[in-house]
């Protein structure tokens, strides 16, 4: 039984190649939703946020900085909270 949480990838400690590789597996998984969490503080946060828009993750989750970039991409695809 699932019990329907949302699993959410830290991306923190990875750059932004390692990130999208990461992405890709975790697609290989599962079929649900999942997020990726960007902690826009920490160097290269910006960019693993990128990567994830890239590869359409369903949920990004950002914290400790501003969003405001997210204005610049195809923002209409996503639901921006």
């Amino acid at each position: 039984m699932r019990a329907g949480g949302l699993g959410i990838f830290a991306s923190g400690p990875y750059g932004a190649r390692e990130v999208r590789a990461k992405i890709r597996e975790i697609r290989t998984l599962t079929d649900k939703p999942f997020g990726v969490g960007c902690t826009l503080l920490m160097p290269g946060a910006s960019e693993n946020a990128k990567v994830a828009l890239e590869e359409q993750v369903p949920v990004i989750n950002f914290s400790l900085g501003k969003g405001d970039w997210i204005t610049g991409t195809d923002s209409q695809k996503y639901s921006l909270w």
